[in-house]
């Protein structure tokens, strides 16, 4: 590995150095160059195993259903044609791109086109992340040992593909380029206000960039105006420069289909409450998961405080901010994997440095026996990495215990039956029942929840589906023919007993009634279920 140069100085001098004396200062690169390439080649060879293996989200059905009538329609902003409660009213769909991609995926190549799409995807990720961090001066080494954390921190979120998958690496650009406009390299910062256009129309992950950014520029001025005296970087954006990226980023959110609107909406959106979401709860600490981020967190802090490179005061608070946010919902935990690698990966190596690392290295010559037999080892391991990634790709799972069971045989039956109805359903279910059913059988509810649904609606299906208060008022107050409820809930057992309603069909997890008289209840009641998973295990997308 690359012996540092500046190892025994207090600080490092590329820290008010400009760009070009930044290069000029790099350790010269390692001429044990095949060591370093296996390192590389199997992080990310396992980056792609974990992450070719794909598990339906109960929203991606809608999502390619979505992407469907936008590319057919050319139309964004249009009544909603999948729901009979919401009687046309317009959805605001912010993730109208994402899906159009999914749609594309889907249709030229099936599941493979959004597994490959996915994986794609998340290569494109931890391989900015790598890169970064090598740019950072960290050996592959040890930079592949800090993707591999992060990598754990995106199980959750990356076992699944949904238009948050385009979050991460728009926001891995937002946080590399502060660090280097923070570092006097600015040219980056220019290219926010056309990534913050494009991420409008992709995912509401949005805020989380646009927070970054502001809470940077913010800092960053607040720091200057305060502090006169403190040194400043030749390279480094001016006032106006910063207040200009800024908010040209800020308005060029607004070239979306709903203009000014989108963001107070987006804002709405992320602070709701979502009790029933087990994503939008607080990161519990006292879990594996929750340990695990502690600990991650702990090295970090440790790397900040023993480190002797500079630590601006904006990246500090961005990254204070980046700490905090799984203690608000656990979804942010990826993003937060990334903001705190990007911003303390050069900290935790030169904390490192000094821990560890107090005896001069040898200088590079002939590659000892362990380093040939480690090469070697890691060179066979990326290649069984990638051979077995291959049989992922034959297959976007149904799997019950990670990404949720879907009613699949009451679907498939009435979907048989060939009937048009209006269908009461659990919000988790919906967007199943949209592409299986669509257009012939409405849906009372989908996972689109206040992007579609006035509040209203959406608890009048919430007091429904839990059989709470007035639970029955989606049957008498809308045009309701079947619905579709978990079998053994309270919502199941009040269904027995309401007068008007018979239980055509049950399975272990969900139970049909339909409307007593109606040719619909008759039609079902007539044909077989089909021989398909009652929840839906073992079967491929869609």
């Amino acid at each position: 590995m690359a012996h540092r140069a500046n190892a025994g100085t207090e600080h490092d001098p590329r820290s008010h150095a400009a760009p070009s004396e930044i290069s000029a200062l790099r350790p010269p690169p390692s001429r044990a160059l095949l060591p370093d390439i296996a390192v590389v080649a199997a992080v990310m060879s396992l980056v792609l195993y974990r992450f070719s293996e794909t598990v339906a989200d109960p929203d991606l059905w809608g999502h390619v259903t979505f992407g469907r009538v936008i590319w057919q329609t050319g139309t964004v902003s249009l009544p909603d044609p999948f729901s009979y409660v919401t009687a046309g009213h317009v959805w605001i769909n912010h993730e109208w791109l994402s899906e159009v991609i999914f749609h594309l995926a889907f249709s030229s190549t099936g599941p493979l086109g959004l597994i490959l799409l996915k994986t794609a995807i998340s290569l494109i990720v931890f391989g900015l992340l790598y890169w970064h961090l090598c740019r950072q001066g960290l050996a592959p080494l040890r930079a592949g040992i800090i993707v591999l954390v992060v990598v754990h921190f995106f199980l959750p979120s990356l076992i699944t593909a949904r238009p948050l998958l385009f979050s991460h690496p728009l926001f891995l650009v937002v946080l590399i380029m502060v660090w280097r406009a923070s570092r006097g390299e600015t040219a980056g910062i220019w290219m926010l206000p056309a990534l913050s256009a494009l991420w409008a129309n992709l995912h509401g992950g949005l805020l989380a960039g646009i927070g970054v950014l502001t809470i940077w520029a913010f800092t960053e001025l607040t720091t200057r105006w305060l502090s006169k005296r403190q040194p400043q970087l030749p390279h480094r954006p001016s006032n106006w420069a910063i207040l200009t990226v800024l908010t040209a980023s800020a308005l060029a959110t607004t070239l979306n289909p709903y203009g000014f609107d989108l963001l107070s909406f987006l804002y709405r959106t992320a602070t709701v409450p979502r009790p029933d979401i087990t994503e939008w709860q607080p990161l519990t600490l006292m879990t594996r998961y929750g340990l695990a981020y502690a600990a991650y967190v702990a090295v970090a802090i440790w790397g900040l405080l023993y480190s002797r490179k500079e630590r601006p005061p904006a990246l500090l608070a961005v990254l204070i901010v980046m700490i905090v946010l799984p203690l608000i919902a656990i979804r942010h935990a990826s993003l937060s994997a990334l903001g705190i690698a990007v911003l303390t990966g050069e900290h935790i190596d030169d904390a490192w440095e000094r821990a560890f690392s107090a005896r001069p290295g040898s200088q590079p010559g002939h590659p000892s026996r362990i380093r040939v037999a480690a090469t070697v080892l890691l060179l066979v391991g990326a290649g069984l990495f990638i051979t077995q990634s291959v049989p992922h790709l034959a297959c976007l799972r149904v799997e019950p215990a990670i990404g949720g069971s879907y009613p699949a045989r009451a679907i498939g039956l009435i979907k048989g039956s060939g009937i048009r109805a209006n269908l009461a359903i659990h919000f988790d279910w919906g967007e199943y029942a949209i592409y299986h059913l669509g257009p012939s059988v409405k849906v009372s509810v989908d996972g689109r929840r206040e992007t579609a649904y006035p509040h209203a609606a959406y608890m009048e299906n919430q007091n429904f589906m839990r059989g709470v208060g007035d639970w029955d008022a989606l049957l008498e107050n809308r045009d309701t023919h079947l619905a579709l409820v978990t079998a053994g809930s309270p919502t199941f057992n009040l269904m027995k007993l309401k007068p008007g309603w018979l239980l055509i069909y049950e399975d272990p997890l969900a139970g049909l009634f339909g409307r007593d008289g109606l040719a619909a209840t008759e039609a079902i009641t007539l044909t077989a279920p089909p021989p398909l998973p009652y929840n839906g295990a073992g079967l491929c997308f869609p």
